[in-house]
């Protein structure tokens, strides 16, 4: 009897461990799949996600294009601050024409390197910005490491409005698997 009561004992212990660390997992798991986390996105104007990316304070952003009048190669370096702009650092271009700054923003340096005109601690934020691509010049955006062609499809001859926003995880997730 006393080994029965013993074996019945070390059941239920084995059973209560088993829907304790359940129990944990699953606390993990939805506060995972709830917390919020920043999200860059890129919108074409019909709404529809085309980039879905998490990013952190310090994720960089590089646009790389040719202006459309003065036939320049345009490079724009962004960073994400803290409150999640999108934070114009650098730009370089190789002449002056119709829309190309020609004057260095305020608190701006600028040098000249390898060619271009480099505006650099320009530290202008913005809260989306937008880019028009067409096929006729290669358009790229690098978010880190990972670059996408803006000038072929799905984004060619779209407007894209690209911002960042805390978004929850699962939403994100929900996302990102739309894109594939």
């Amino acid at each position: 009897m006393a080994t029965d009561s013993g074996n019945r004992h070390t059941g239920l212990t084995w059973r209560a461990g088993w829907i304790i660390l359940l129990c944990i997992l699953l606390s993990i798991g939805i506060y995972v799949c709830s917390s919020r986390v920043p999200i860059i996105y890129a919108i074409d104007t019909d709404g529809r996600i085309l980039i879905a990316q998490h990013v952190n304070t310090g994720t960089t952003l590089e646009s790389q294009y040719i202006h459309s009048v003065a036939r320049c190669p345009i490079i724009e370096k962004f960073e994400i601050n803290e409150a999640y702009d999108i934070v114009l650092m650098e730009s370089w271009n190789c002449s002056f024409g119709a829309g190309i700054e020609t004057e260095t923003p305020d608190d701006a340096s600028t040098r000249m390197e390898n060619g271009y005109y480099v505006y650099e601690n320009i530290n202008q934020p913005f809260s989306e910005i937008a880019f028009h691509a067409v096929a006729l010049n290669d358009h790229t955006l690098t978010i880190d490491d990972k670059t996408w062609e803006l000038s072929k499809h799905p984004f060619r001859g779209t407007t894209l409005t690209i911002f960042v926003t805390e978004e929850r995880r699962l939403a994100y997730w929900k996302h990102k698997l739309q894109l594939f």
